[in-house]
């Protein structure tokens, strides 16, 4: 059915209702009002010559932090007829992983330094993720163009300091695999990446807060980045929603001590005091763990991680999420639905998240 309902879309017949999920559909409409056609070969862009060097210092950043995720994840998924990369928010590959011995003409032009644009490849998961900044799944006639269609592919975005996409990471093959599965892991390793962008701004203090001290140094820990003024820079995703800031855009002006107003003065005194995690008050009836990770460092200084940090990067992705699945289980007194309602997820991944585990 998919197969007629392209070929007649590219002669210009509308498509049936929810054959294809929103973004793909708007995908199809942009590529058939360009004029593309579907029998069309994809036209790849050159790549840019001696990559390592002429990217900019933001990509090099970037492909910096997505690298240890990165090998977690292809030492879980990779294979031979798979590609693993991380696409900046101009879509130019600034990181992969692939087999060796990888021999599909389809997989092979896919290399750092090369611009992945729907105008000249149709429809595909980091593009589409790029222009909707929401995880997508395109896989087998989904594409637009014939060429792709026996191709696999699945893609989350990451977010810059402002909450705007700063790039997409992808996993690309032939063949199936479960995405609801694949999806789990990759959102889990894009905040952990988006972790790593944060922990970049060096000029300031860096402040770890979540509801539950065990949930501090995993993904799913907030971050903030506070200068020497007290003035918040930047946070991250879950900082964000846990303070209740704008999803995305530049930071209203706040200081730490706005932020915690309801706290007394020795506990914001001590927010940017190293030790232990400590329980400081955010509102009238809410509390948040709130642990100092570091001082602000020098630009030719290196990032240091603390040694619980170091220690949770240790665990695998699996390990690490499914024990937050149990933390969150624990913190709500085996309430299912609020469990998954605090780490983002649905009831049936939170289900098989537990499966893993026994």
């Amino acid at each position: 059915m998919l197969v007629n309902a392209r070929r007649e879309f590219c002669e210009g017949a509308p498509l049936p209702d929810n054959l294809l999920a929103p973004p793909l559909r708007r995908s199809w409409e942009r590529l058939r009002a360009g004029g593309m056609q579907q029998r069309e070969t994809p036209q790849l862009q050159p790549r840019v010559a001696r990559p390592q060097q002429v990217e900019g210092n933001a990509d090099r950043r970037l492909a910096r932090c997505a690298q240890h995720d990165m090998d977690q994840l292809w030492s879980a998924f990779g294979g031979r007829q798979w590609l693993m990369f991380c696409v900046n928010a101009e879509g130019l590959i600034v990181a992969q992983r692939e087999h060796g011995l990888t021999d599909s003409p389809l997989l092979r032009p896919i290399q750092v330094g090369r611009r992945l644009r729907e105008s000249h490849l149709g429809t595909t998961a980091p593009t589409c993720t790029l222009a909707e900044d929401a995880a997508m799944l395109v896989r087998g006639n989904e594409h637009y163009l014939d060429h792709f269609t026996a191709m696999f592919c699945l893609s989350v975005p990451l977010h810059g300091l402002e909450g705007e996409v700063t790039g997409a990471l992808d996993i690309t093959g032939l063949g199936e695999r479960d995405p609801d599965y694949l999806l789990d892991y990759f959102r889990q390793a894009a905040l952990s990446i988006e972790n790593r962008l944060l922990q970049e701004c060096r000029p300031c203090h860096l402040l770890a807060l979540q509801h539950d001290v065990r949930w501090l140094n995993t993904p799913f820990q907030g971050l903030l980045a506070i200068e020497e003024n007290g003035r918040i820079r930047a946070a991250n995703r879950v900082a964000r929603r846990l303070l209740g800031l704008p999803r995305r855009g530049p930071l209203p002006e706040l200081t730490l001590d706005a932020v915690f107003a309801g706290a007394n003065v020795h506990q914001r005194r001590r927010l940017l005091q190293a030790g232990p995690a400590r329980r400081v008050r955010f509102s009238e009836d809410s509390a948040l763990q709130v642990q100092y990770l570091r001082a602000p460092v020098s630009r030719r200084g290196s990032v240091a991680i603390p040694a619980a940090s170091r220690d949770a990067v240790k665990g695998s992705l699996r390990a690490q999420g499914i024990q937050a699945v149990r933390d969150a289980l624990d913190s709500h007194r085996g309430n299912v639905s609020a469990a998954a309602r605090r780490l983002g997820i649905s009831r049936t991944t939170l289900y098989r998240k537990l499966q893993q585990g026994d």
